[in-house]
């Protein structure tokens, strides 16, 4: 899912209908049974919930979504049209929208409030979230990357499941084509060897062998999660270059060398971007430096702490990627070939880039200081 440039309706009136190919109606309510389809490009998004899952009362509600913008505002999408701009509305001023439904909205509001803390809404982030915030939702149906995403990601997966696989399997060559069937493999071990591999991990972990398989699940769902926010980072590192170059020739322009300002605004933002590039891509060494730690002593505890360590990371991780990734696909989209003269580019910067940086600073800063 890419993230929409904001066609804002007024506060005072509701949204006009929406342009042709709009995917959702202008009146939300008029359309009280329905509920947004399954959408895997929602689903395995980091700036995008689909409140379908989210237990609402006011009719037609459940039919929209619940974005991050570019600003890292928390915003409902009344619609998107086919040219990626849509409505937003503050949740403030929701209540423009469903004027027939103010009792009702009024019960939902702190719901949505609640859920507008939460920093990304990718579906390991929402897991924890809506444990902490006690929102019933049905976390196998509607918190699951889809099947698309998790063969995506299989490369990313073998990086962390491949002592898993040597230790039960040993130097048995294993077919993988995607994480469901490692998943498989390490749930349901299909060799006398591997069984024998597999009393002995019972063994070490201090783990009936009969929970082994509920164990290695477990493994299995932390590192997809760990594979899942690597593929973001390896996607949103090369864009966030490319901005960075993008914004190079305005150190050169003379107009803005002489306006200290914009000099040190421009300053701020590469310093901010570059450096939580680099502290994202320390974590995940640390990661993988952890991980191999775990296979060379196996016990109960130091898997614990390893998830517990991965899951740590899930809120801050989530949102410093969302952020990233909203920022720089609406730069792509507002530049295409990369153009745009000095004061285009100086203006996008101050206007998109700039409201929200400090959030992703705050988020990183504070995982730092975990020590994670």
């Amino acid at each position: 899912m890419t993230p929409s440039e904001p066609a804002h309706p007024s506060a005072a009136e509701a949204p006009k209908a929406p342009a042709a190919g709009a995917s959702t109606p202008a009146d939300p309510g008029a359309a009280a049974g329905g509920e947004e389809e399954f959408d895997a490009e929602s689903q395995d998004a980091l700036h995008v919930l689909p409140l379908r899952m989210i237990p609402l009362e006011t009719p037609g509600l459940r039919r929209l979504r619940l974005i991050k913008n570019v600003r890292l505002d928390t915003v409902i999408e009344l619609y998107k049209d086919q040219s990626h701009k849509s409505a937003q509305v503050p949740l403030e001023t929701l209540h423009s929208v469903f004027q027939s439904y103010g009792e009702q909205l009024r019960k939902d509001m702190p719901v949505l409030q609640n859920l507008a803390t939460v920093p990304s809404f990718d579906v390991y982030t929402l897991r924890l979230a809506m444990r902490q915030l006690k929102i019933p939702v049905d976390e196998k149906k509607d918190l699951q990357l889809s099947e698309g995403k998790r063969r995506e990601l299989t490369s990313h997966m073998k990086a962390f499941t491949h002592p898993l696989i040597q230790q039960i399997y040993g130097g048995t060559e294993i077919e993988v084509n995607d994480v469901s069937d490692i998943l498989r493999l390490i749930a349901n071990p299909n060799r006398e060897e591997a069984l024998k591999n597999l009393r002995a991990m019972s063994q070490k972990l201090n783990v009936p062998l009969t929970e082994i398989p509920r164990f290695l699940e477990d493994y299995g769902d932390t590192y997809l999660s760990l594979a899942y926010f690597k593929s973001c980072l390896d996607t949103v590192v090369p864009q966030v270059q490319g901005f960075l170059d993008w914004i190079k020739p305005l150190e050169e322009n003379q107009m803005i060398k002489h306006d200290r300002l914009s000099k040190q605004m421009l300053d701020k933002v590469k310093d901010s971007l570059s450096g939580v590039i680099i502290s994202l891509t320390g974590r995940f060494e640390s990661f993988n430096r952890k991980s191999a730690d775990f296979w060379k002593d196996i016990n109960a505890n130091s898997f614990a702490q390893m998830k517990d360590l991965v899951f740590s990371n899930h809120r801050s991780m989530g949102g410093v990627l969302c952020g990233l990734a909203v920022k720089m696909q609406l730069w792509r989209e507002r530049f295409p070939t990369a153009g745009g003269g000095p004061n285009k580019r100086l203006e996008f910067v101050r206007s998109e880039i700039v409201p929200g940086m400090q959030l992703i600073d705050e988020l990183e800063a504070a995982a730092r200081k975990m020590n994670i």
